[in-house]
């Protein structure tokens, strides 16, 4: 059985001054400059974030409580599964990445993205999650905006053939995070529908 989903003990998975942040209300953020905000948002290198992930692929699917310690070059995800089925760390710098479980099993490769596509046989785009978890596009590729919110901030950013929806975000710091991330495939030619939920619970940020 693949390592991830030993992990969630299903047959797929999925897999960011400590201050609980609330949903922002509708009105909290109406005069949002979304340059003013990008700007801040690029300067947070270094955070520990917590909550939920679900991802459904074509066959299959799971959820997972997640927390993600970053700091400016290196992070650790731990994901743990529901009802105890298990527990998988993953811990990377700018040198590679190693993916363990709480079996024993382990695995490294250079790229985060190519060792989980190894592991399940479908795409989870976690070099890109850096980005969006913060609300902001990765600057590695082109993007494109196709809807924005009322205050300003994108809702739906085209990215790397995802395509990433900004449901709802909190106000952290005087700054508006994402709170609820949809992320699916633009593209299943190939017969891999991959979906990702990601519920922000908590965000400490220790940088900004």
């Amino acid at each position: 059985m693949k390592i991830l989903l030993t992990c969630l003990g299903l047959a797929g998975l999925l897999l960011l001054g400590a201050c609980s942040t609330p949903p922002a209300k509708p009105g909290d953020a109406m005069s949002v400059s979304w340059g003013k905000q990008q700007s801040l948002l690029e300067q947070i290198q270094q955070w520990d974030i917590s909550g939920r992930i679900a991802v459904q692929t074509s066959d299959t699917g799971g959820q997972a409580d997640f927390s993600w310690q970053q700091s400016t070059s290196e992070y650790r995800i731990r994901l743990q599964a529901p009802l105890g089925a298990g527990t998988t760390w993953i811990e990377g710098d700018v040198h590679g990445v190693v993916v363990r479980t709480s079996s024993g099993e382990s695995l490294a490769d250079s790229d985060v993205d190519s060792l989980l596509y190894q592991i399940n046989g479908w795409p989870l785009p976690v070099s890109g999650l850096y980005y969006w978890v913060r609300g902001i596009p990765s600057p590695a590729s082109s993007h494109r905006v196709t809807l924005w919110h009322d205050n300003a901030m994108p809702e739906v950013i085209e990215q790397d053939g995802w395509r990433i929806e900004f449901r709802s975000h909190n106000r952290v710091n005087g700054m508006m995070l994402p709170r609820k991330l949809f992320i699916s495939r633009l593209n299943e030619e190939d017969g891999q529908q991959v979906d990702v939920r990601l519920i922000i619970r908590q965000w400490e940020m220790k940088d900004v």
